[in-house]
């Protein structure tokens, strides 16, 4: 018996053996079984839901999975709790793969302290290599805090550092590459910043539970500089970043400008960008500090709707918006 999957539906057999891997309890009454098209949990709280799709990388996708659909969760001021998934194959991946990813979703959700209860998987010639897209329903813990939420007056807080994700995707990416920019030891750890200080921003959530929120945003394709962007625009209000406050490793700079692209549009999973009062703000970096989590106020709120700026020095530019993010001129 060949273990490689033609397109279509994945034998029964096989994914019977592999839902094994989904949750079953946390209030989930059906979960995962072939043949099935949907869970059913019980719920009487305020649902959030998100969905996201992983395509930049193949390597680690069940970590970017969960941690990226969690974040928006966490981002809108909630509490993540299931997980399902629409996993597409390539024709030809062999089931010892399939197997893996299923067995590392189960892993990244236990990690993040959800139930992975299922989805939809399938073999298609539509891709040519493994996609996962997720779609994460949380509760809602307290106060919503939407992008639109910030007011002129507030200041912005950011946390871990710029580029975070896009920096670990491109040492992964482009091994040869940044081995020779940066040493062996050194690239290693950055490949390694998926787990630590890791992409997800759970525990800053959990941390900041009884900080007053106002607006908070998970920044990804873009990076920081277009999170802070949609936080403007959703807020109807200005922004004035200072550069110097913000975060940049001294790897993704030497990454960032051997390859001609910008720390501040590049994909910055992990890093929690969110706006309060001041005297919150600072105890919200303290919070975080404690518990070894970089943390910055890095710019302010102003009422000059639509006016975003860059303060260098004693100079102010627009902050450039990516609606492409940086990565994709690496990796296309």
């Amino acid at each position: 018996m060949t273990d490689k999957l033609e397109p279509g539906k994945l034998p029964q057999d096989i994914l019977e053996r592999f839902l094994s891997y989904t949750s079953r309890e946390r209030g989930v009454l059906i979960g995962a079984h072939a043949g099935e098209d949907a869970a059913l949990v019980e719920g009487s709280e305020k649902l959030i839901i998100t969905a996201d799709p992983i395509t930049f990388t193949e390597e680690d996708i069940a970590v970017y999975t969960v941690a990226v659909n969690c974040n928006d969760i966490v981002a809108m001021g909630g509490e993540p709790a299931y997980l399902t998934t629409t996993i597409l194959l390539p024709p030809g991946v062999s089931v010892p793969v399939v197997e893996r990813l299923f067995r590392g979703l189960k892993e990244a959700s236990k990690i993040a302290g959800i139930s992975w209860i299922g989805g939809h998987t399938e073999v298609t010639d539509s891709v040519n290599r493994v996609v996962v897209s997720g779609q994460v329903v949380g509760f809602l813990r307290g106060k919503a805090t939407p992008s639109s939420g910030a007011r002129p007056g507030e200041v912005i807080v950011m946390t871990k550092w710029a580029g975070l994700e896009g920096t670990t995707i491109i040492a992964r990416e482009k091994r040869e590459l940044v081995e020779r920019l940066i040493d062996s030891e050194r690239a290693e750890e950055i490949r390694d910043w998926i787990y630590r200080p890791g992409i997800s921003i759970l525990k800053e959530g959990r941390i900041l539970r009884e900080v007053e929120i106002s607006a908070a945003h998970d920044p990804t394709e873009g990076g920081i500089a277009t999170g802070i962007h949609e936080i403007a625009t959703r807020s109807e209000c200005g922004v004035i970043l200072e550069e110097k406050s913000i975060t940049v490793r001294e790897e993704t700079r030497l990454i960032c400008n051997e390859l001609g692209i910008d720390p501040l549009g590049l994909l910055s999973s992990g890093v929690f960008l969110f706006t309060s009062r001041e005297d919150e703000a600072e105890r919200a970096v303290k919070l975080l500090q404690r518990e070894s989590i970089d943390a910055s106020i890095i710019g302010r709120i102003t009422g000059k709707r639509g006016e975003v700026l860059l303060e260098r020095g004693s100079s102010r530019v627009p902050l450039p918006i990516f609606n492409r993010d940086e990565i994709i001129k690496v990796l296309e």
